[in-house]
């Protein structure tokens, strides 16, 4: 913006990394375009009057008779004569001439041998004993120089040749006025002193071809004296010239480079261009407007048909992982979009006439280019929707019956942002389409390109009630089993459309859907199910629920129960599989996809018919590598999705339709003695998987007697009992033989424990004790030699070990059976007279339970035993929030301690003192000095820029889409003592957040205890008319720190609290602000951030009193504690209300800088 001058030196920088062969720096130097060329101002010179002197003949003088025309242009021409562009030019793969001759031709032989069985990887076949002399030989190798001249005389000429040849006129006044411009600048070089000439010689371009040395706007000049060094100046400037013209043709005249790199850098650089300049291009000052319009198309018409001369012969293309890649066409065709905004509608349909030619061409690529065209001019000239798309229709439907799969993808694709104009306009053509689709659904599988727009064009198109009511050739029930291989695809995005394509056509209005649907009911269901199984998307996941929601909801009951029943054991089975063991293929329902081969459509990469055995695991086996935190949050998701259709399937076959008194064999009585089987055996999986199918059933059906009488009294049984479950069975046998081989060790050494230990199976306590207690006595009273003694206690150490490994994996287990047990029994509102086994495994979930999904699981099963139990006498909710509270505030890293308020350093962040270099950071806290938050993020920064050796690496991509921290991982940076801590804390947090929800308006008067806890301190401690900071500094630090816990509290629920409580809140702010002066640092810390909370949920009423009360205070120079107050809290509502403090930053600026010189 400042030097505007410099505007060609910068550009002609960035040019060089837009032809790098690295994507992502050509990527990078794109977007270096885009920042730059926003900064340069729209060129938009005054027109010249006619009136004018000087304008007798304007067209004498223009740019215009050297750009290219349409109505000099033969696309057919070019086709038939142009180059080829393909990956490169084959330059690097030639053999480096030997300048000096010297080398015998033997030698050189040897070396290329050498070096092509390097380049081929066959330099490894001799250390696995292969023989490679035999697969090329000597007269391989030979080289002949004169062939390079051969290969010369082919027939076709260099794309940029041909066009300048071909469709260009003569030499125009620009190419003159050029011509004088360097003739002038060589004239100006030469008188230059010789010393100037070394020094811009720095800024050689050794190594690059002769015609690329002229860049942008600089004019490079080649002294006879040195031929490898260049002289680089800034052409002046004209001022009647768009300033990135020469730019732009520069950059023209790479996309017709040999090198797919430098034509795809090109492309970008154009598109980022035009994206800001497409207005301006070609436009000269001292021209009239109507001139200015016509130079504008002209050099419009002039991109276009270099662009349309890239989709004719470019020919390189990739495979990517599924789906192939031509970067130098997408990226051209994103260009032309960008071009065609701002074209004439004449232009815009002389463009779309020779894209249609493409399409007739028998190259494949060609038609893909064409076709890339066409899918652009239509998504962005939605103005001419009308006669563009009855134009380019009947080429796409013939490019949607492409032999070519990657043709038919961007036909498919091109559709789909005007499905709507389509049908509109083109409703008669409609069902051809459709029925195109349908049948191209036989023909995708896994490996080709098209699947994945074929299923969002036809789940698009089908969105529409006029197109579902198209009179379709052959019946839903045929064609919709076509979709069932996609949800299995390996791509999201197919496996998302599929399932949109089968809730569209569940959804109809009409009552006709189930008579298509209950042919296929059964498979769609047992697809759909086993679909979640192996899901690990959360998107996807909740598609599938809606999916099968609509699906029970659309089929009628009976049909349902017939079709479901036989199934129900099964799919219990799949839900219960362990993580960590495939799935038996048996349980699986096999996708078969009926494949019409086409004749000559190409092979895929990779691409074989016979397809090998995939194993296949609960949620998917991308996370099977994941560490274990990972894998559990998507499996634990996957079980619960399951449990959720499941349960919904339960109350089909509990509906008392089905279940009528002459039935000799009820549904629902099955359904009992399938879920009373697996809650009877000994494995934690089934009694977990049966738990929440019962917790996801009851919620949603609450009359059926049946099947809760059976369940509820066994449910009680399993929260009593204590096993040792199937899943430890591995370390459980191993611990047993391990402390017999200990015993046998002792006994060797004749230490006979039988008095002590007498029993054939140990449980886990009793290994225990063993490996600590029992071994040290009796080694202890025993005088062994050292080594025998080393021996023992290696073989303890071990033992110990899988005793520990073996007691967690059983307590993980337990805690998950007992905790799910309980769920099932609060979601049966059936509860016992005890209500201690129910209440207990809750509460340790959420102290303990290092998987969120289950803690907010078991924090809707808290809010719905206290809603139960409100009524109840004697009623356990004041302890169960008393208890919820304490965990709250047990990390005190969250909840500072009123003694303590800043924590001395974990071992791990540094190995100083506390005290050393002031704790690392300039900032100290006391009990009574000090500001928290600041403490904080200093703490943060240094742990940071602090920690030594390398920087760790990015992790990886997250398995489908964890939201942030819901693995259940804890951060790795903190000690593992703190771990438990901050489990604890966050199980409470979601159950209070999730309490507050779940009683809404009625929480203040229904759950008095915990309103109790957020206010009543505050109202008890803090007088607001009557403020004593001294006595309240005598009471010491227990009332300093119930005040801290009562405002955690107050922080956690407040957010969660439903709008009609929000009065109740704002009534306290004054009580709030009086904390932001307590003589405690971490009372005001907690104060703050109440303060920013409040800002969050009432702005107004916050900032309102904040302005008029606290702001004052940053001015108390003789009030340190007022201003730490003060400041923290402006700090925490910044951090809340983020863009929101905008409204009132004029009114915060002054203070906060008057403060900015303080000593403090």
């Amino acid at each position: 913006k400042l030097h505007p001058h410099e505007l060609n030196n910068l550009l002609s920088k960035v040019l060089v990394y837009l032809r790098s062969t690295n994507w992502d720096t050509r990527i990078a130097a794109g977007q270096a375009v885009e920042a730059i060329v926003k900064n340069v101002p729209e060129w938009n010179p005054t027109p010249r009057s006619k009136q004018e002197p000087g304008s007798e003949s304007p067209m004498e003088d223009s740019p215009s008779t050297d750009r290219l025309r349409f109505d000099r242009f033969d696309i057919c021409r070019l086709l038939k004569h142009g180059a080829s562009l393909l990956g490169s030019a084959g330059a690097e793969f030639e053999v480096q001439d030997d300048k000096s001759g010297e080398i015998d031709p033997k030698e050189r032989i040897a070396r290329q041998r050498k070096l092509l069985q390097k380049k081929l990887g066959l330099d490894m076949g001799a250390a696995i004993g292969m023989n490679t002399e035999d697969l090329f030989n000597d007269e391989d190798l030979d080289y002949s120089p004169s062939s390079v001249s051969l290969v010369n005389k082919q027939p076709t000429l260099q794309a940029a040749e041909l066009i300048d040849s071909e469709f260009r006129a003569g030499m125009s006044s620009r190419q003159k006025n050029k011509a004088k411009r360097m003739a002038k600048l060589f004239a100006k070089q030469r008188s230059r002193d010789a010393v100037e000439a070394n020094e811009k010689s720095n800024d050689s371009t050794d190594g690059e071809p002769e015609e690329k040395r002229r860049k942008v706007a600089n004019v490079v000049i080649n002294q006879p004296a040195t031929d490898s060094k260049a002289l680089l100046e800034n052409a002046p400037e004209e001022t009647n010239e768009w300033p990135l013209e020469s730019f732009c043709e520069e950059v023209c005249n790479d996309l017709f480079n040999p090198s797919w790199e430098v034509r795809h850098g090109a492309g970008t650089g154009l598109r980022e261009i035009l994206k800001a300049h497409g207005k301006s291009g070609g436009k000269m000052g001292d021209s009239s407007l109507e001139e200015m319009i016509q130079q504008h198309q002209e050099w419009l018409e002039d991109l276009v048909i270099r662009l349309l001369c890239v989709f004719a012969l470019d020919r390189f293309g990739d495979f990517v992982s599924d789906e192939v890649v031509a970067p130098v066409r997408e990226t051209c065709a994103q260009t032309l979009g960008v071009v065609l905004k701002h074209m004439n509608e004449t232009g815009v349909h002389k463009t779309v006439d020779v894209l249609l030619k493409l399409l007739t061409q028998e190259q494949w690529e060609v038609r893909h280019g064409g076709l890339l065209g066409i899918k652009y001019a239509l998504a962005v000239r939605q103005d001419m929707i009308n006669t563009l798309l009855p134009k380019v229709l009947p080429a796409i439907i013939e490019g949607l019956q492409d032999l070519d799969d990657d043709v038919r993808a961007v036909a498919a694709a091109s559709l789909v942002p005007v499905v709507e104009s389509l049908v509109q306009l083109q409703s008669q053509k409609v069902p051809f389409i459709l029925n195109t689709l349908w049948d191209a659904l036989l023909e995708l599988d896994d490996l080709t390109a098209s699947t994945n727009s074929i299923m969002i064009l036809l789940s698009s198109l089908l969105t529409y009630p006029q197109v579902r009511k198209c009179s379709i050739q052959q019946s839903l029930t045929v064609l919709v089993p076509r979709v069932w291989p996609f949800l299995h695809h390996t791509i999201s995005s197919v496996r998302k459309a599929a399932l949109e394509t089968l809730f569209t056509l569940l959804s109809t209005q009409d009552q006709s859907s189930s008579t298509w649907l209950t042919p296929i009911l059964q498979d769609m269901l047992r697809h759909i199910f086993q679909f979640c199984i192996l899901e690990s998307n959360q998107e996807i996941l909740d598609l599938i629920h809606k999916v099968w929601m609509e699906l029970l909801n659309k089929a009628s009951v009976q049909y349902v129960v017939a079709a479901a029943c036989p199934w129900m054991g099964a799919w219990l089975c799949l839900m219960m599989q362990p993580s960590h063991l495939p799935i038996d293929l048996n349980m699986l329902l096999e996708v078969k996809t009926r494949s019409k081969e086409k004749a000559g459509a190409k092979l895929r990469q990779g691409q074989t018919q016979n397809k090998e055995v995939i194993q296949e695991y609960i949620a998917g086996a991308d996370s099977i590598a994941e560490d274990p935190a990972t894998r559990d949050y998507v499996v634990m998701r996957a079980r619960m999705m399951a449990a959720k259709l499941l349960g919904a399937l339960c109350c089909c076959i509990c509906d008392p339709g089905v279940n009528t008194v002459t039935q000799e064999i009820k549904p629902a009585e099955s359904l009992a003695q399938l879920l009373l089987f697996h809650l009877n055996s000994k494995s934690a999986l089934q009694r977990i998987s049966v738990a929440l199918v019962i917790c996801e059933w009851a919620a949603l059906q609450k009359e059926c007697r049946t099947v809760a009488i059976c369940v509820q009294p066994r449910l009680l049984g399993v929260l009593y009992e204590h096993l040792y479950y199937d899943e430890i069975a591995v370390p459980f046998t191993r611990m047993q033989n391990e402390c017999k081989q200990l015993i046998s060790l002792l006994a060797d050494a004749h230490i006979d424990i039988g008095n002590r230990v007498n029993c054939s199976v140990f449980t886990i306590d009793q290994a225990n004790e063993l490996v600590t207690s029992v071994f040290n006595e009796v080694t202890s009273s025993f005088t062994l030699n050292p080594k025998t003694l080393q021996q023992l206690d290696s073989k303890r150490q071990q033992v110990q070990m899988t005793v520990t490994e073996t007691n967690q994996e059983w307590q993980v287990l337990h805690q998950r059976v007992h905790t799910f047990a309980a769920c099932a029994v609060v979601n049966l509102q059936q509860l016992p007279e005890k209500l201690n086994p129910v209440i207990k495994p809750l509460m340790e979930a959420i102290k303990k339970e290092e998987n969120t999904l289950v803690q907010n699981y078991v924090a809707s099963c808290i809010a719905k035993l206290l809603q139960q139990c409100t009524t109840r006498s004697p009623c356990p909710n004041s302890k169960i929030i008393k208890n919820l509270c304490n965990s709250l505030c047990v990390d005190p890293h969250l909840t500072p301690l009123a003694a303590c308020p800043a924590q001395p350093q974990s071992s791990q962040e540094n190995s100083k003192g506390p005290n050393s270099d002031k704790d690392g950071m300039h900032h100290m806290v006391t009990k009574h000095r000090g500001i928290i938050t600041l403490y904080r993020h200093q703490k943060a920064a240094f742990a940071i820029t602090s920690r030594r050796g390398p920087t760790p690496k990015a992790p990886k991509a997250p398995i489908a889409d964890l939201p942030a921290g819901s693995s259940g991982s804890i951060p790795t940076e903190l000690d593992e003592a703190q771990k438990p801590y901050v489990v604890q804390r966050r199980g409470a947090e979601f159950a209070l957040s999730t309490i507050a929800k779940h009683f809404g308006a009625e929480m203040a008067t229904g759950l008095p205890h915990l309103w109790d806890a957020m206010v009543g301190s505050l109202r008890n401690n803090i007088h607001v008319n009557n403020f004593d900071r001294k006595s309240l500094l005598e009471k010491g630090d227990v009332p300093a720190q119930e005040l801290v816990n009562s405002l955690q509290v107050f922080e956690t629920t407040a957010a969660s609290m439903d709008t009609q409580l929000h009065p109740l809140l704002i009534q306290h702010l004054p009580h709030l602000y009086m904390c932001l002066q307590h003589p405690s640092t971490a009372v005001r810390h907690m104060a703050a951030r109440c303060v920013g909370v409040m800002s969050k949920i009432a702005t107004m009423e916050t900032m309102n009193i904040f302005l008029e009360k606290v702001l004052p205070w940053l001015g108390a120079i003789d009030d340190n504690t007022k201003q730490e107050g003060a400041i923290e809290a402006l700090a925490c509502v910044m951090e809340q209300l983020d863009v929101g403090i905008v409204p009132y930053i004029v009114l915060l600026v002054v203070p906060v800088l008057g403060r900015m010189s303080d000593q403090t």
